[in-house]
C-alpha cells in the first residue's frame, strides 16, 4: 500500500486559488469538464476544508501509479484509515468508485448521471470569473481586450502577453498530442462560429491530407464528448449544419496570423448565453435566438444607430415568423437604443453584457 500511502500523506495545495462560480456539494458527484479548466484546482481547493486524515486524494495520470494493485488494495486503505472523502482525478471508468461517504470522480466526458453519481460540470472561465483572475485590469474594456487574446483557461489568464502564443500553443500540444489530431483541431479553427457539417470538414482536409472518414466522425464525437466542440442549431432545422464552437476561442485563433474577430466573439458570446439558454439556436439573419423569452442577440462589433436601423428593417419577416419581442446587438464599444416598431432594440459592448444580468 506504499502508493496509497503516498497520496494520503502528500494531497498537493491549492496555491494561489481563485474561487469560481461552482461550488461543490458534500455527496458523491462526477465532476467533469474540458482539458485545463480548473478541475483539479476546483477539488484540491474544497479538500483543503476536510481534514487531512478524512481525505484521500488519487491522481491516476500519475506515473508511478501501479494501477492493478491501487485498485485492489483502495477500498482496505480507505477502511483503515477512516477515510471519508476520496477524490480520483483523471478516472478513466475501468474500475468501480471506492467504497466511502464521498467519492468525487473527475473526467473529461461525462460518466453515467444517477441518483448515486450525479454528474456536475465545470466550464472555462466566462468574463465575469476572468476578472477575478486577471490581476490587470484598470477598466472593463481593457480587461474584455485582453479576454479576447488569452482567451478562458485559468492558467492564461496571468500569462504575460510576449509568451501568450507559446503558452496556448503547448495547451494545444498537450490536448492534442497526436499529428491527426493538431491537423482537424486546425481545420477546424477555420469553422470558428460558422456553420459546418461533419462531412464538409472531411471534403476540406482530404484536398490536402489523407484522412480517414471513419477516424474523423469518431474523434469529432469523442471531443464533443469532452466538451472540447459544441453546436448550436439551426432553428427548426436539427438536420442544418450547426454553428461550431470551441470551448476556449483563443486556441483557434493562436494558429493563425490572421485572427476571425467574428468567430470569437460568437464563441464569447455562447459562454454566456448557454448558461441561461442551453437550448438558443441561430437562423441565417439571427446568430442567436432564445425562444422561451423571444430574445435575438446579433453580433455587430462596429454597429451604430443608422447602420443597425437598416439591419433590424431586414429582419421583419424574421420577427414576425419568430414572434421576437426583443433584440440586443453586441458591439466592441458603442450603446445606444432605439424602438423598432414596438420591439426594443438595444446596443450593448460586449464588455458591458459579459458583466450584465
Amino acid at each position: 500500500m506504499q502508493q496509497l500511502e503516498a497520496f494520503y500523506e502528500s494531497t498537493p495545495k491549492p496555491v494561489g486559488f481563485t474561487e469560481r462560480k461552482m461550488s461543490l456539494p458534500s455527496h458523491s458527484f462526477n465532476l467533469f469538464g474540458p482539458p485545463h479548466c480548473g478541475k483539479t484546482w476546483l477539488v484540491l481547493d474544497y479538500l483543503a476544508r476536510i481534514p487531512k486524515q478524512r481525505h484521500l486524494y488519487i491522481d491516476m495520470d500519475d506515473l508511478r501509479i501501479n494501477k492493478d494493485s491501487l485498485v485492489r488494495e483502495m477500498n482496505l486503505f480507505i477502511e483503515a484509515n477512516g477515510i471519508e472523502t476520496v477524490v480520483i482525478d483523471h478516472y478513466d471508468g475501468s474500475f468501480a468508485p471506492p467504497l466511502c461517504r464521498q467519492s468525487i470522480l473527475v473526467t473529461q466526458a461525462q460518466l453515467d448521471d444517477t441518483p448515486v453519481m450525479p454528474a456536475l460540470e465545470l466550464r472555462t472561465l466566462d468574463f465575469e470569473e476572468y476578472l477575478a483572475f486577471e490581476k490587470r485590469h484598470v477598466h472593463l474594456e481593457h480587461s474584455f481586450s485582453l479576454y479576447l487574446r488569452t482567451g478562458s483557461l485559468p492558467a492564461m489568464a496571468s500569462v504575460h502577453e510576449s509568451l501568450l502564443t507559446r503558452q496556448l500553443h503547448s495547451h494545444i500540444r498537450a490536448i492534442f498530442p497526436t499529428q491527426s489530431e493538431q491537423l482537424l483541431f486546425r481545420h477546424l479553427s477555420r469553422f470558428l462560429g460558422k456553420p459546418v457539417t461533419a462531412h464538409q470538414l472531411y471534403t476540406a482536409i482530404k484536398k490536402e491530407y489523407k484522412i480517414s472518414k471513419d477516424w474523423l466522425y469518431k474523434t469529432l464525437r469523442e471531443w464533443e464528448a469532452r466538451r472540447i466542440v459544441g453546436w448550436v442549431e439551426k432553428h427548426n432545422q436539427p438536420k442544418a449544419a450547426r454553428r461550431l464552437l470551441i470551448y476556449d476561442f483563443a486556441l483557434p485563433a493562436s494558429l493563425y496570423f490572421e485572427k476571425s474577430l467574428m468567430g470569437q466573439l460568437y464563441s464569447i458570446a455562447a459562454i454566456k448565453i448557454r448558461q441561461c439558454c442551453p437550448q438558443a439556436t441561430f437562423t441565417d439573419k439571427i446568430d442567436f435566438f432564445m425562444p422561451a423569452t423571444r430574445h435575438a442577440i446579433l453580433l455587430s462589433p462596429f454597429a451604430n444607430p443608422e447602420s443597425s436601423a437598416a439591419k433590424i428593417a431586414k429582419l421583419v419577416n424574421e420577427i414576425d415568423v419568430l414572434g421576437i419581442r426583443q433584440i440586443t446587438i453586441l458591439t466592441i464599444a458603442n450603446a445606444f437604443e432605439f424602438m423598432f416598431e414596438e420591439i426594443e432594440v438595444k446596443a450593448v459592448p460586449f464588455y458591458a453584457w459579459m458583466v450584465g444580468e
